[in-house]
């Protein structure tokens, strides 16, 4: 039976569309739980009541939004309609009402990237069958510090190939952090082209912030995440698609160790901390005698290999001179290494 269409979820279906005000103008969408919510924007999960095919549900209320706020959703549907990858989330349609605009997205069962991290990968609808006949189970992640490396080699391919598409397209995201990174199952024709058995498919989502920007031109607004953000637009400098990729140094930072590079309470005091740091560090690296796992009784820090080492250090690099340009991140040594072999004959 279609989870869809189960008589408890049915129920739970017909329960939610009752409390949601706007449930008979988004027909044939039904809506049956809260997925998050945001300043602008509450996303609810769904389904198509006739195909059942599972959605997310993108609900803006438009009369409490600026102008320029309302610019800003015009451009992320313009945006939506012109991209097809299957590492960005697709938009499916759109329902226009009096007061509400409706984007209705492919959902990710897996949820986020920030959750994923926490819940090391023991996440809900992201089991795999490692073995015909085996029970499911989740990817084995260490219990501290980053993700399994096989994964993050994995993901970071998966990021950098959405990249790739956006800037053949001059376009820029403006809002590249784990939360925008959503997860599904991967399907028995990705494992077939080689993709890591186990290992989630990572799609960039929310456009709100995106837009084109050619290789000449600047953009000056700050917008985005500041744990993720470029020091140049915390500067409030004008700034280039190179922003983009300080976020996915500070991504990468994140899955293999476990933490952002830099943490503070606001934009400041984080400026502050990224213009001091000397260096990237790394807890595998600097271990004083007093701090090592033999005298604390912790675990030993996950090593970090050297070629994502330097990845991170040329695309956290303060000045955008002085930080890797597109060309020179897709063709990274960590980018290569991150290549998985096709399977020759592999059972599915």
């Amino acid at each position: 039976m279609n989870p869809a269409t189960s008589p408890s979820v049915t129920a739970s279906a017909a329960a939610s569309s009752k409390r949601f005000a706007g449930a008979q103008e988004l027909r044939p969408y039904v809506i049956v739980g809260d997925i998050g919510k945001g300043s602008f924007a509450t996303v609810y999960k769904g389904y198509h009541e006739e195909t059942h095919q599972q959605v997310a549900v993108k609900t803006v209320v438009t009369d409490k939004l600026s102008s320029k706020l309302f610019e800003n959703l015009q451009s992320e549907i313009q945006i939506l309609k012109s991209l097809s990858h299957r590492h960005i989330t697709r938009l499916i349609d759109i329902i226009r009402a009096e007061k509400n605009v409706y984007l209705i997205m492919e959902f990710c069962a897996g949820g986020d990237l920030t959750n994923y991290i926490k819940k090391r990968g023991r996440v809900d609808g992201l089991q795999y069958v490692p073995s015909p006949g085996a029970p499911p189970q989740y990817y084995p992640h260490p219990l501290t510090g980053g993700l399994d490396e096989v994964v993050v080699r994995s993901f970071l391919r998966q990021l950098a190939r959405a990249l790739k598409f956006l800037r053949h397209r001059n376009l820029i995201h403006r809002d590249i952090k784990p939360q925008n990174l959503l997860l599904n199952p991967a399907l028995p024709e990705e494992l077939a082209r080689g993709h890591p058995l186990g290992v989630p498919i990572l799609k960039v989502a929310d456009f709100g912030f995106a837009r084109s920007l050619p290789n000449a031109m600047m953009a000056e607004t700050l917008c985005g995440s500041p744990l993720y953000m470029a020091p140049e637009i915390l500067r409030y400098e004008k700034y280039d698609a190179k922003a983009d990729l300080w976020s996915v140094g500070a991504v990468l930072y994140e899955m293999a160790v476990g933490k952002p590079p830099f943490r503070a309470n606001n934009h400041i005091e984080l400026l502050k901390k990224i213009e001091h740091a000397k260096s990237i560090k790394f807890p595998d690296e600097d271990i004083s005698p007093r701090k090592h796992p033999a005298h604390t009784g912790k675990e030993e820090p996950l090593v970090v290999p050297e070629d994502i080492k330097q990845l991170i250090r040329t695309l956290l690099k303060r000045q955008p001179a002085e930080r890797s340009s597109f060309d020179e991140f897709f063709n990274s040594n960590a980018l290569a290494k991150s290549k998985f072999p096709r399977p020759k004959d592999m059972e599915i």
